[in-house]
């Protein structure tokens, strides 16, 4: 019951609970390889059937945060690929991972191309500038 009240008694007039609110993109893994993707070098992705990406996200505030989006952009010529997940709940500091998988990478071989991750804001979150990156890939069947 206390902690309940807590919660209560430390929001905001606008249904904000009072402290820090941020969510904060960590990194982005290709499975089943394990590769960890950089911002500032192009990695090569084996594109295969079991081919997933795995996001990691924290809750960078003081608060726990609950229904938060998280997308995955793969561009390509025409339309790109968009995938979206939900974190349902993430307590203060805590790390949690959202894994992409069926990834039709067709239209994507051989040419360098962009895979972005954007984490979206929690309600009182002031701080954007960790929320999203983007990764240079080119995608290779072997």
């Amino acid at each position: 019951f206390s902690i309940f009240f807590e919660r209560i008694r430390g929001a905001s007039a606008g249904g904000v609970p009072a402290g820090l609110h941020g969510s904060a993109l960590i990194s982005l893994r290709v499975l089943p390889s394990g590769d960890t993707l950089s911002t500032s070098t192009e990695t090569k992705v084996i594109a295969s059937t079991d081919l997933q990406f795995e996001v990691t996200v924290k809750n960078s505030g003081d608060n726990q945060e609950v229904r938060i989006p998280v997308t995955l952009t793969i561009q390509k010529e025409g339309s790109p690929i968009v995938k979206t997940q939900t974190i349902d709940v993430i307590d203060p500091a805590e790390t949690k991972t959202v894994t992409f998988g069926e990834i039709d990478t067709t239209g994507v071989f051989g040419v360098s191309t962009n895979v972005k991750v954007e984490v979206k804001k929690v309600p009182g979150e002031t701080r954007l500038s960790n929320n999203s990156a983007t990764y240079p890939v080119i995608f290779s069947l072997a």
